[in-house]
Parts: C-alpha cells; structure tokens; sequence
C-alpha cells in the first residue's frame, strides 16, 4: 500500500505501476451495443445506427444515439463509437449502470477514458461534469443519484427551495468519484452532504456561489442513501478553510479544447484526442483501505497521481458502479470509453462472496425467508466446467450457468429460512444474527472449498499499527472514517 502523499511546492507524483489483478470487466463502449450496463436517460451508443429520438428518462437498453447539438462523434461508428452521456444541449441527464455484483475484498482498479468537451454556451462555465461512483453490491443499482451540481451520486434540494422535491442520491452510495469541471459537486449547497456532521461538510459550505465553488476539481463525497450522507471527504484544492476561493490543484484541465468533430469515424477520433483525458481509480484492500486518483492529461507528462485519501470503512463484501453526466443552464458533451475493472491484488482461481439481498423483507421472524446471492469469479486461466455452489444453510443455490470462461463472474441466488435459534440469538437486535457458514464451489474433476462471510435477486452474468494520517493532493490530513449513516442533526445512527 502506498504511504501518505504530501504536496509541497515540487511537481506531482507519477502514478507508480501496481501488481496485476484480476480483470472483472473490460468494455470499450466502441460497438453498437454494451448489454452489460443499463442506460439512464439521455445516455446512448455512437456506435450503434442512429436514431431521430432519445427514450427519455427513466432506464433503457443502451442503444443509438441522436445527431445531437454541439460538435458530436458520428453515429453508426462501430467499432470506433462512444458512449454518450450528453450532448451539448441544455438540461441533459445521462448515466450507465452496471447492476452486478464485483468482488471488493481484493481491491478494485478502475480506468476509464472520458470527454468534456464541445460546450455552446461559452467556455467559461462548461457544466456540468462527470461522476465514477460505487454502491455497495448488495443493493439493486437501478437508478442514478440526482443530477445537477450532484453528478447523479449526491442528492439535492433543488435551488435550496424548501417546497421543491427533495431528490435522493444514489442507493447505498459507497464512493462518489467527481470530475467536476463547472464546480458545485465541491460545495454542498442544495442540501448535498444532508445530515453530515461538521467535520465532514463542504470548505464552501452550503451557501450559493457564483461562479461555482469548485470548477475544474477531483471531488471525493462518502456513502450515503436515500437524502442522507453523500458527505465531503476531500478533493483537489490547496484550500481546506472555510473562507474562499478553493483554487484547483490539478496540473491540468478536465475540459478539453474540442470544438470540431468529423462525420468520418477515423478523423473524428483524431479530433478528440487532445480533449482525452485517461482516469485511474484505485481502492486498496482492507483493513486500511486508501483511494487513490490519477489523471493522464494527455499533456505528454502520463498519467499523474492527484489524490489519495482513506477510503470509507467499512469496505462493502461487493461493488456495483455507474457513470453519470449532466447539462443544465450551461452545456458540453461527455463521453466514456475503455472501462477497465481489475481488483487489486489477484484473486483464487475461484473466488466466491455471499451476500444478503437489500432491502430485507421486512421484520424477520421465525421462518422468514431471506434472498442470498453467491458472486462467483472464475480468476484462473482454464473454463470451470460443471460449476455448483453448496451451501447447507441456505439450502438449494441456483446457478444461470454451469460454465465459466476465464475472467467471468456469475451470481448465483439461494433463500435462507430464519430459524427460532436465530431469532432467540438476536432478540436484543434490529434482525437476527445468522451463523459462519461454509460455501462449496464445486467444479468437476477439480473440487475448490473456500470459506465465504456470512454477510443477491436476479441472476446476473458479467464478463468480465499505526502509521501517519493519509493525505489529499494538497496535503490536508484525511482522519480515519467509521462508515456511518448521518441523521440531520449531524449524529450518526
């Protein structure tokens, strides 16, 4: 694990190689279809055939994409297309959402190409930005947070208004990754980071800044669910007090210099090379997990390390994630490719983890049954054949498949009935406690047992001591955090 990163008046640190993972996901987003990842609103593929309408919001199969307003990659470009999240139009919303569970005990390493570009209401308040975020994969991803200055992570009380509706961050948002080029994911006006407690709020508070607080900044924001949490952990500025301006550390600019694209799929990549920009994501394992952020660019200087901070603990037992992108009064064009998903450290040839499915049922009671799910990672270099999941507590396990390729994890399903004994052993808690037990993955003629932790509903499939306080890019110690949900009065519950 890295040691704390200190800024001093030097240049930035270069990204240092890691050890290889295992590759969980790769998906270039450059073909017609992605049928991994659910669409949200205006998010669609350039290269797919294009189409004179959007489905509007609410989730859809990723498909193709409209011409578009600003200068846009063409349409029908396969194997050279994008994913898009917005034009640049105004008062655009678009996300991805990969709903299967991925393994987080190892770590996770996540890099990814994006776009900010292409604005048409002036470059000097592009908007919004674009979030990386993960959820704990337990819950059903099926929706993006709010958008706006929220990046589709936080939530938000529009304009502050006490009579607006106050709309929801993302469920059991673990970690909010902001590549926010306008500026308000940093600060927490419109009620972001609700109920955290003092230590844990914006620099630039909750008031209403013009420009916005933050532009051109690595935002970091903590778990949170429903209109609670989303919590100020750290971003990329020199400036931690309370009095402004926030000035951006970053060596360079998230927004690219864009403003032509050619109908041609060869040139039009040339046209948006200079405005790539290469993001790497990096949480190291448990027990002092760290979240590491670094940017190549595309300046000739690689890919340089510009934050690093404690990472929320507790980790989850799995990972889901999303991208989201948004335009309002002020526009540009986001685009996505080349998401690649390892974990950080390589995982078992077979590498299993067990998890309740979330929400619970209700009040559990002797013989309430409660859904299980089993993500399997085949992380060897030969197809498992004739693959099984036994686990004596839960009963029958239900694989969708019994074969897996090399890199690819299932999950598996299973109910667990609530015994007396259970109930007994948890009467002075919230919901019954339930026993260690042991999983057997069975794989003919090569049987592999690992234990699982006693911590999913559909089948899915994915190819797929003491040591010094940690430091943002600026320097700013970053105290170790207890996963909390934060009530509004700031206490955690």
């Amino acid at each position: 694990m890295a040691g704390p990163l200190t800024l001093g008046t030097g240049g930035f640190a270069h990204a240092q190689p890691r050890q290889s993972g295992s590759t969980l996901l790769d998906e270039t987003f450059t073909q017609a279809t992605a049928p991994e990842f659910t669409g949200v609103g205006s998010a669609c593929l350039t290269g797919a055939p294009g189409v004179d309408v959007l489905p509007g919001p609410g989730n859809h199969p990723l498909g193709g994409s409209t011409a578009g307003i600003g200068p846009q990659p063409p349409n029908d470009a396969a194997p050279r297309g994008y994913l898009r999240l917005t034009e640049s139009s105004n008062d655009q919303s678009g996300a991805v959402l990969y709903n299967h569970a991925l393994p987080a005990e190892d770590g996770l390493d996540v890099t990814f190409d994006q776009w900010q570009y292409g604005t048409t209401t002036g470059a000097i308040a592009p908007a919004d930005g674009i979030s990386f975020f993960l959820v704990d994969g337990e819950a059903e991803l099926d929706h993006p947070g709010a958008f706006g200055g929220s990046l589709g992570y936080a939530q938000k009380l529009p304009d502050d208004d006490p009579n607006a509706e106050f709309l929801p961050g993302v469920d059991r948002g673990y970690l909010g990754v902001g590549l926010d080029v306008l500026g308000n994911y940093f600060g927490d006006w419109e009620h972001r980071g609700n109920g955290c407690p003092p230590d844990r709020r914006s620099p630039a508070g909750t008031a209403f800044h013009v420009p916005a607080p933050g532009p051109n900044m690595v935002t970091l924001r903590g778990p949170g669910d429903g209109i609670e949490g989303y919590c100020f952990l750290t971003a990329t500025t020199s400036n931690f007090s309370t009095t402004g301006p926030w000035p951006s550390t970053l060596p360079g600019q998230l927004h690219g210099p864009t403003t032509e694209v050619s109908g041609d799929p060869v040139q039009a990549e040339q046209d948006l090379e200079p405005s790539r920009r290469r993001v790497h994501v990096v949480i190291t394992p448990a027990p002092d997990p760290q979240v590491t952020v670094s940017i190549d660019f595309n300046d000739g200087n690689g890919s340089q390390q510009v934050l690093q901070t404690d990472a929320p603990d507790p980790v989850p037992a799995t990972y889901k994630f999303g991208f989201a992108a948004s335009t309002g009064l002020f526009t540009d064009t986001h685009l996505i490719r080349n998401v690649t998903v390892r974990t950080e450290r390589p995982l078992p040839r077979l590498n299993p983890v067990k998890q309740a499915v979330q929400p619970l049922p209700g009040d559990l009671t002797a013989g309430s049954q409660v859904p299980y799910e089993f993500v399997v990672t085949n992380s060897g270099g030969t197809t498992i054949d004739d693959l099984a999941v036994d686990d004596p507590k839960t009963g029958p396990v239900s694989c969708p498949v019994t074969s897996l390729v090399p890199g690819e994890t299932v999950t598996c399903t299973a109910t667990y009935t609530v015994t007396p004994a259970d109930v007994t052993t948890a009467r002075s808690t919230t919901r019954p406690r339930r026993p260690e037990r042991q999983v057997a993955i069975r794989s003919p003629p090569r049987p592999r047992r690992r234990p699982c932790p006693s911590s999913g509903r559909r089948a899915s499939r994915s190819r797929s001591g003491s040591r010094p306080p940690a430091r943002t890019r600026s320097g700013r110690p970053s105290p170790r955090r207890r996963r909390t949900r934060p009530s509004p009065s700031g206490s955690p519950v």
